[in-house]
């Protein structure tokens, strides 16, 4: 019988070392971002979040840990998905459009970016958009979500599905052709820019 009892506790004492074995390997393997922690972390709104005077993100005053998310501007579809590791971002940040479809995923450690996919160009409203002006050169750049955009942006008629400006952006700064419109969706001028500074306005031929 006692032999018995001596098996049966050496089994505990066994299964409890490799539980918590287990959990050593997964914490490191998470601090070193090489698995997926979002089916184990919290999950939140990114605007929840709050940056102490050291630039870490935290949550109720405590330095957070998890899953946080941006969505579209009056949206329930994400347009981005942070991993944080004690308030940095560490792992992946991926980025989707629309229909969910994912874009870009770069890789942070500890706060810095390792690397990054290569990204398609958004499209948006251009009323999505947030403008920073930059103080040294005088330039706009523009944000969505906190992030500079690249890709296209549109503004349409009052009350119509017409086109009446088309912007191209890249980093944030207007980069490429401006297109004006008329009512009829005939070119009535563009503006040609690069990083930000405008070096021609092409008059329509009309």
């Amino acid at each position: 019988m006692k032999f018995f009892f001596l098996i049966f506790c050496s089994s505990l004492l066994f299964a409890s070392c490799s539980d918590s074995d287990k959990n050593i390997d997964e914490s490191e393997l998470i601090e070193k971002g090489e698995i997926n922690t979002i089916a184990q972390a919290d999950t939140c709104s990114c605007d929840s979040l709050v940056k102490d005077s050291d630039g870490n993100l935290t949550q109720n005053g405590e330095l957070f840990t998890g899953i946080c998310t941006h969505n579209y501007p009056n949206s329930d579809t994400k347009y981005m998905v942070k991993s944080i590791l004690k308030g940095q971002l560490h792992g992946n940040i991926s980025y989707y459009d629309r229909e969910g479809a994912l874009l870009m995923t770069e890789v942070y450690s500890e706060g810095e970016r390792k690397n990054s996919g290569v990204q398609t160009a958004l499209n948006c409203n251009c009323s999505e958009l947030k403008t920073t002006e930059l103080i040294e050169p005088k330039l706009s750049q523009f944000f969505l979500n906190e992030v500079p955009f690249n890709g296209k942006c549109v503004e349409k008629y009052p009350n119509s599905e017409q086109i009446y400006m088309e912007i191209t952006y890249l980093k944030g700064f207007l980069h490429g052709f401006t297109t004006y419109f008329d009512k009829k969706g005939n070119v009535m001028y563009m503006e040609k820019y690069e990083n930000g500074v405008l070096q021609k306005v092409i008059q329509s031929e009309d």
